[in-house]
C-alpha cells in the first residue's frame, strides 16, 4: 500500500487527535482517582475531637474532655512578624490607631477621611518594624466582626499605647 503525502499527513494528523484524546481522558481518568481517594476520607470517622468506635454494629461516641478549639486552632503568621503565631483575626496598634486583619491579610486604618482596607501598609507606618510596636490582639468575639472599625473609640481607651 502506498500513501500519497496528502494521505500521510491526513493519518498522521488522525493519529495525533487520537493520542490527544487518550491524554484527555487519562488526565480525567486521574483526576476523578485523586478526588476518591482524598485526604479527607482517610479521617473518615474521626470529628472535632470524638472517636468513633464500632462495637457489635453500634457506634459509640467517646468525648474528650477539653474542648476541641484547644487543641485545633488556627494560627496566623502576619507578613509583618512571620515567626510569632497570632490565635485572633484582628491585631491593633493604638499607636498608629490601626488593625491588622489575619483572615485577609490586611490592613485597615483611618486615611482620607475613611476607613480604608489593603494589603500595603499604611503611609505612616512604612519604615516602622511593627514587631517591635505595642499591639493587641482583639478578643475572640471579634473575630466575627469585619467592620472592626466601629469600635475603635472603645478601642483606644481599653488598650493604651503604653
Amino acid at each position: 500500500m502506498v500513501l500519497t503525502i496528502s494521505e500521510e499527513n491526513s493519518q498522521i494528523s488522525k493519529n495525533q487527535e487520537n493520542m490527544r484524546s487518550i491524554l484527555k481522558l487519562s488526565i480525567v481518568a486521574l483526576l476523578a482517582f485523586l478526588l476518591q481517594v482524598n485526604p479527607l476520607s482517610a479521617q473518615k470517622g474521626k470529628k472535632h475531637g470524638h472517636h468513633n468506635h464500632h462495637n457489635n454494629g453500634k457506634t459509640v461516641m467517646v468525648v474528650k474532655n477539653k474542648p476541641y478549639h484547644h487543641y485545633h486552632k488556627k494560627v496566623y503568621h502576619p507578613v509583618w512578624r512571620p515567626y510569632h503565631g497570632y490565635y485572633r483575626r484582628w491585631v491593633y496598634f493604638p499607636h498608629y490607631n490601626f488593625y491588622w486583619d489575619n483572615y485577609s491579610n490586611m490592613y485597615v486604618y483611618w486615611g482620607g477621611g475613611v476607613w480604608m482596607r489593603t494589603a500595603n501598609p499604611p503611609p505612616v507606618i512604612i519604615n516602622v518594624n511593627l514587631s517591635k510596636e505595642k499591639h493587641y490582639e482583639l478578643k475572640e468575639s471579634d473575630d466575627e466582626i469585619d467592620d472592626i472599625y466601629g469600635g475603635n473609640a472603645n478601642h483606644k481607651k481599653d488598650y493604651p499605647e503604653n
